[in-house]
This record gives C-alpha cells, sequence and structure tokens, in this order.
C-alpha cells in the first residue's frame, strides 16, 4: 500500500501538536499554569478601561500558583516584601522591597511567587491595560513624560510615569489639609488606614475611613479639601491616567 508523503507529514504534525500541548500542560511544583483571575491570592478589585487592579494576600511560607501575567504590570509593596520568584524553568529570583516600593514588570511573565517572611506578603498589582511604552519608577524626574503632567503638590513625590500615566506617593501629616483637586482620573492605594475628612470642616463635608491596602478609583474633581484627622502620617500611593495619544 503506497502512502502519500502529504499524509505523513499531517501525521508528523499532529503527533508534534499533541506533544507540545502534553508539554504545556506539564504541572510545575506550585500547579499548572493559570490565569491571574484563576489564582486565589489574587483579588480583582477594579476593573476599568485603564487597568485592572488585584489585592495580593500570600501567607507566610506559602506560594501562589504559577501565573500568567499578559500585561504589563506594577506592583505596589502594602509592607515589605521578602519572596522567591520562580518562572516556569524553575529559575529563582528573590526579591527584597520595602513598605511602598513600586515594581515594574514587563507582560510575558508566568512565575510563581513564595513568601519567606513570617508575616503575609501583600500587594496591589496593577495590569496596564493601554500602557504600550516602557516604565520607569526609579529616578525618573528627567524622564521626558514629565512635561506631559503638572506640577505635583508639595505633600508628593514622584515615583514614575508610563506612557498613559504618573505614579507619585503623597505623605499627609495629622491634623494637616491638602488640596483634593485632581484634573485626571486616579487610582488611590493606601499604604496606611486613612481617617480623613473631605469638604469644610465643622457641620459640612464628610468623613470617612479606610483600612490599609484599601483601592479607590476616582474621575478627576475640584478641590473640596482633605484633612488627615488621624493621629498618624497617611501615606497613599496615586495613579493618574489619561487617554493613550492617537
Amino acid at each position: 500500500m503506497k502512502i502519500s508523503f502529504s499524509w505523513l507529514l499531517l501525521c508528523l504534525l499532529a503527533i508534534l501538536s499533541v506533544a507540545q500541548d502534553t508539554k504545556q500542560a506539564t504541572p510545575t511544583k506550585f500547579g499548572s499554569e493559570v490565569e491571574i483571575s484563576a489564582d486565589a491570592t489574587h483579588q480583582l478589585k477594579i476593573d476599568n478601561q485603564y487597568f485592572r487592579a488585584y489585592y495580593v494576600e500570600v501567607a507566610p511560607h506559602h506560594s501562589t500558583l504559577m501565573h500568567h501575567h499578559r500585561y504589563d504590570y506594577v506592583a505596589v509593596m502594602i509592607g515589605p516584601a521578602d519572596i522567591d520568584s520562580t518562572t516556569v524553568d524553575d529559575k529563582v529570583k528573590h526579591i527584597g522591597m520595602p513598605d511602598g516600593a513600586v515594581l515594574y514588570t514587563p507582560a510575558g511573565l508566568i512565575h510563581a511567587a513564595t513568601n519567606l517572611s513570617d508575616a503575609p506578603f501583600r500587594n496591589a498589582t496593577i495590569e496596564l491595560l493601554q500602557n504600550h511604552g516602557p516604565v520607569c519608577v526609579k529616578d525618573c524626574a528627567s524622564d521626558p513624560r514629565g512635561k506631559d503632567w503638572p506640577p505635583l503638590p508639595a505633600e508628593s513625590k514622584l515615583i514614575g510615569y508610563g506612557d498613559t500615566f504618573r505614579i507619585s506617593e503623597a505623605v499627609i501629616k495629622p491634623q494637616q489639609t491638602v488640596s483634593s483637586e485632581e484634573d485626571f482620573p486616579h487610582l488611590v492605594i493606601l499604604l496606611t488606614d486613612m481617617h480623613a475628612h473631605t469638604g469644610p470642616a465643622g457641620s459640612g463635608g464628610m468623613d470617612f475611613n479606610s483600612k490599609t491596602g484599601a483601592m479607590m478609583f476616582h474621575g478627576g474633581h475640584p478641590d473640596e479639601g482633605l484633612t488627615n484627622v488621624g493621629s498618624q502620617d497617611m501615606r497613599l500611593i496615586v495613579m493618574e491616567f489619561k487617554p493613550a495619544k492617537e
């Protein structure tokens, strides 16, 4: 019986395809690769046109699943970090970062994070849905994208830029009142508990309280005043967003 060359080629391709699928499905010691949304340590908090924000918490000496970051992302440390990041090919990178540090990672990372600390590892992982260029989160004062943004207020310090956003950290002292004016949609990530009053003092305005790690998204708004009515410094990371240029 004659067997055509094309038939043999099709059989070979089918075998290779099955082998490739089997290789991709091979579980690691952290389990098979999953999407970030399928990892229970990543809790989706905000999903909009600019970003997806996950609150991440890993118990002491525990690990995430092996998960895939399909977008550029920044991670904001909520408390100090002492972790091992293990990629799908078993390469391990140790990461130690202080409270409030911001880490940028390009799209495509597949890894599991192991918490080496005796305390929970927490961060805010922000997937950047509109970002298409490099992100600067260290020594960014001379970044040319700074000219596209207004000056930061006195209580804020620059962290960095992407092509559609700016990141800063604000520290508001006890009883200090700052302007709440904001021209751009913005994400706020609390590094401390927040005990604040917005609007006029006394009978006007509104008091509100939020816990460390809370995330809030607001559109642009005028100045209504924001006062730290607590007894400790109030620290927050602010990410301001604007539409990507055509």
